[in-house]
């Protein structure tokens, strides 16, 4: 139980720093549609497409390991929250066709995230 908890943890704690990092460096450039919550959720979908195809070829692999990446890491750096939440004030704004596009851009782009995440353990596998 500790050792899941410390690895959620750590994987937590590392993924909100990204997370943070992210809004830091780049929301200035645009603060009108922050860039910094869209990077973050498609950094995460990249990752946990990686992770799950990874893992599902690692069966041997501690659960712990999983619980780090997928549970703390993906969980710390994406936001649904904030996404919604910059959704919303484009949306009070009147301006619904940054929302429209601020939506397509997350739901789209981290399903494209997380298959190209997938793919690339499948690719990187054949290499071998």
């Amino acid at each position: 139980m500790w050792k899941s908890i410390l690895a959620i943890s750590v994987g937590a704690v590392l993924g909100a720093l990204l997370r943070w990092q992210l809004g830091v460096r780049l929301n200035a450039m645009l603060p009108t549609v922050p860039p910094g919550t869209l990077v973050a959720n498609l950094i995460g979908a990249y990752v946990i497409g990686l992770a799950i195809a990874f893992f599902a070829f690692s069966p041997a692999l501690s659960p712990e390991w999983r619980l780090l990446v997928i549970t703390g890491f993906c969980g710390g750096l994406t936001t649904f929250s904030t996404f919604s939440a910059e959704l919303a004030v484009l949306l009070q704004q009147g301006r619904v066709l940054w929302a429209g596009a601020l939506v397509a851009a997350h739901v789209a782009g981290s399903l494209l995230m997380t298959l190209a995440g997938m793919a690339t353990v499948v690719w990187l596998k054949g290499a071998h």
